[in-house]
């Protein structure tokens, strides 16, 4: 399993419940924060902070074992509290600017290779053009009448946990394809075959 696969489905801050662990997103990609160092009482300042993945933590709790909400890095979410005053696409972080732990380096390397497969899958079957919908991580689709999200990309195909499913499924982006939009799901029609018509 990849390390998307392992994780709860990656979401945005939708103000609602999200399972601890949970990838966070902006704009439809993973998102990358800096730690919140605000409540130290004696923060290092002499180095130059590094970038964590976000996820999702119900388990940060200060010293005295109040709950605290919010962000947690991918790497110990359970300790790292994330500030959330700048929020970065992890996959523009640059490379010694990222969080050198092993879940962390993983989630950076997942959103580099995410990132890249969704430029060429909006790029190539054009469904914002088409049927007015950006394909990104977190988006609610319907494959072969099921409902599910997209969690992670696998080349030109995207990796989908469908509702009550534990196993991730690889979808094509347009066959059996229905995505959520404004107006409700819309199925997305594949290309034409250019070759298709031509005599043989």
């Amino acid at each position: 399993m990849t390390p998307m696969e392992r994780r709860p489905a990656p979401v945005d801050n939708s103000g609602t419940a999200v399972p601890h662990g949970s990838p966070a997103l902006w704009d439809g990609e993973l998102a990358a924060l800096y730690r919140d160092a605000s409540f130290l009482s004696n923060p290092d300042t002499r180095k130059e902070k590094q970038a964590h993945v976000a996820v999702f933590s119900t388990g940060l709790t200060t010293s005295s074992g109040g709950l605290l909400g919010g962000f947690g890095a991918a790497c110990d979410p359970g300790r790292i509290m994330l500030n959330e005053d700048l929020i970065l696409v992890a996959s523009e972080v640059g490379k010694l600017a990222r969080c050198r732990r092993r879940a962390c380096q993983a989630l950076f390397a997942a959103a580099e290779r995410q990132d890249s497969d969704l430029e060429h899958i909006r790029s190539y079957y054009r469904l914002e053009d088409r049927i007015g919908v950006k394909v990104a991580l977190g988006l609610r689709v319907r494959h072969g009448g099921r409902p599910g999200v997209i969690i992670d990309t696998l080349g030109q195909r995207l990796v989908l946990r469908l509702d009550g499913d534990p196993v991730p499924v690889v979808a094509h982006a347009t066959s059996s394809m229905e995505y959520n939009t404004k107006d409700g799901f819309v199925p997305a029609v594949p290309l034409p075959d250019p070759y298709g018509s031509v005599p043989v």
